[in-house]
């Protein structure tokens, strides 16, 4: 018996006129066992085919094989994003399909935004699904590293109960509690059990005993921290070393509505095995001079390396590195600042601010990652301006220099402060803004879209933040602005041939390969870019700006959670091969054979290209360009 056009979903969501008409127009077609429905590479037959009765395969390039029977569907993927076939349908069983045209398709689409979700899920879905399945593929032993279990939840490390204090409990008390119950913090809560702050040891010495105070009239309230770094309990490890990481300190309260439940120390991280990260801060922190933190951040790459091995997406080693450069670049800003003293030179006279751009701005560092940076300093009069250019260009060359022998390689386009026109005060910045902004020139366009992803490191942030506002509202009274980024991203498109496959380099340096970050990785950064600024979002991070396009729905959570996995996914290859090519002593490039991969790897690779182009057709749509 064959089925009725109710029993397919999404279809089974149409009002019952409208199923009623389409069983009427819809054709249904028979075909015989050995024949095919159509082969890879053919032209699209612009037709859904939902399986009536019989058996067929769908084969792809690889020799993966996928069987559709009744009650399934096939030819989604070409109605939806291509012109040809990726691969081929064999009927294994005598087929009989409703064939469903692509205007009625498009009409259903378009008038039902259950259809619609249905099928953008159906994309999200598979995408998704190939990138985890390449993840678990991925051996513990990748690069010849040990288990350390990045993947691993807070509450699994954390040391619970919490030791709570009142606000009014005197210093005395708390010293004598840390010493017999051999704890070295406590969280100070109110009578509801909601957190109210942290007091631990180094709190007592520094802002007690330090200071010739007297521990009898000091109480909890008068030296806690009142905003300790805090996670929930089902955060990954990963989260609790970025949150040691970037919070400079000891502890992180677990929490579950605001009442402590858990604290994670650096010793639990310890014990965790999760030390590596931790001890490049140390070293850096301790390091006085450019020889020493190239010493200090040589395990970076090691961090990178057991990460991936661990599992852990693009995302969440991207912002481990970025976090572990700002703090080399911190560092490197406070060294520069004492020798321009020594030299007597002295501190800087204005306030500044230094900005880290591109990938190193958008926390996307990879191994094979450059130096885009810039500098921001308060107004000064015309005679001040010249000394105070040539004194930020000396202590920006000590630390650009510094940054490229701990691995992070100088800029070939000069995006640094050692050029002049990379370090401006807030006016004349504002001024190069509004030109950018106004000259449609791929030179221009270039360097605004790097600009666009600045975010401070280190310095007055204030600074940053009226540079930050003054851009946005150029984009809110600049219409003409985002159609002007959007034809210049487009001019250049996914390099995707007729049949959808990955258009290969033929010259003979990257014969057989793609270069990943040019030919794919830039596209979604630009084009998710173009719409956060429509939006005035201030989020730099790539998929921190998808998050909010979903919240703010310019972009479908289903669409927005396609195109992560496409990222993460090219990301990810992007850092095992450019580690891959560091431990060969080549230099990282992002270039990559496809041939070299395994077949789950090649079909996520293309799926991920697939993803590329659609948010580019998407992109250009909604900008109408």
């Amino acid at each position: 018996m064959l089925l009725s056009l109710k029993q397919f979903k999404p279809f089974d969501q149409l009002p019952e006129n409208v199923l009623l008409e389409l069983s009427k127009t819809i054709p249904v077609k028979t075909y015989s066992t050995g024949s095919f429905v159509f082969i890879e590479g053919e032209k699209s037959l612009d037709s859904l085919f939902l399986v009536l009765s019989g058996v067929v395969e769908i084969i792809t390039g690889n020799g993966v094989v996928r069987l559709r029977s009744q009650g399934d569907f096939f030819g989604e993927t070409v109605i939806l994003t291509g012109k040809r076939y990726p691969a081929s349908a064999k009927v294994i069983a005598e087929l009989t399909c409703y064939v469903l045209g692509r205007e009625a398709f498009e009409n259903l689409l378009h008038n039902y935004q259950e259809v619609a979700r249905y099928f953008n899920r159906v994309l999200t879905d598979r995408m998704c699904g190939l990138y985890e399945e390449m993840l678990q593929e991925q051996p513990y032993e990748s690069f010849g590293l040990g288990f350390e279990r990045f993947k691993q939840k807070v509450y699994d490390i954390m040391s619970a109960p919490v030791e709570t204090c009142q606000p009014h409990t005197p210093i005395n008390d708390l010293a004598r509690l840390f010493t017999k119950k051999k704890i070295s913090s406590m969280v100070v809560t109110d009578a509801n059990g909601k957190m109210l702050g942290l007091v631990s040891e180094r709190d007592i010495i520094s802002k007690v005993l330090a200071r010739d105070g007297n521990p009898s009239v000091v109480v909890a309230v008068d030296i806690m921290q009142q905003d300790p770094p805090t996670l929930i309990a089902n955060a990954f490890f990963y989260q609790a070393l970025l949150t040691m990481l970037k919070s400079h300190g000891k502890y992180i309260v677990v929490t579950d509505k605001k009442r402590p439940i858990g604290i994670v120390t650096i010793g639990d991280l310890t014990r965790a095995r999760i030390t590596s990260s931790l001890t490049i801060v140390k070293d850096i922190e301790l390091a006085g001079s450019i020889p020493e933190l190239a010493q200090a951040i040589k395990q970076i790459n090691k961090t990178v390396a057991t990460m991936i091995s661990e599992k852990a997406s693009a995302s969440e080693i991207g912002e481990v590195v970025s976090e572990l450069y700002d703090i080399l670049t911190r560092r490197l800003l406070l060294l520069a600042e004492n020798l321009m003293v020594e030299k007597g030179l002295g501190r800087p006279s204005v306030d500044y601010c230094w900005l880290t751009m591109g990938s190193g701005g958008r926390e996307e560092l990879t191994p094979s990652s450059d130096q885009d940076s810039a500098i921001i300093y308060a107004d000064v009069s015309l005679e001040e301006e010249g000394k105070i250019k040539d004194y930020f260009r000396e202590l920006a060359q000590y630390v650009t220099d510094g940054l490229d022998l701990c691995g992070l390689i100088k800029c070939p386009g000069n995006i640094m402060p050692t050029n002049p026109e990379w370090c401006l005060s807030l006016t004349t910045w504002k001024s190069t803004v509004l030109q950018w902004a106004s000259t449609p020139n791929p030179d221009a366009v270039r360097q605004f879209t790097i600009f666009l992803d600045f975010r401070p490191v280190f310095g007055q942030d204030y600074l940053a933040q009226t540079l930050r506002d003054y851009t946005l509202h150029l984009f809110r009274t600049t219409p003409a602005l985002l159609h002007f980024l959007t034809s210049d991203a487009l001019s250049h498109r996914v390099p995707l041939n007729l049949f959808k496959h990955v258009i290969l380099e033929k010259n003979k340096d990257h014969k057989n390969e793609v270069d990943l970050k040019k030919s794919a990785c830039v596209h979604i950064v630009d084009c998710i870019r173009i719409f956060a600024m429509r939006e005035s979002i201030v989020e730099v991070n790539t998929l921190a700006r998808l998050k909010k396009l979903v919240q703010f729905e310019a972009i479908s959570a289903d669409d927005a959670e396609y195109y992560e996995a496409a990222f993460q996914s090219l990301m990810m290859f992007r850092m095992r091969e450019n580690l891959r090519k560091l431990g060969l002593g080549f230099i990282p490039d992002n270039y990559i054979n496809p041939n070299n991969l395994s077949e789950r790897e090649r079909s996520v690779m293309r799926e991920s290209f697939l993803a590329v182009d659609r948010l580019q057709t998407v992109t250009g749509l909604a900008f109408q360009v």
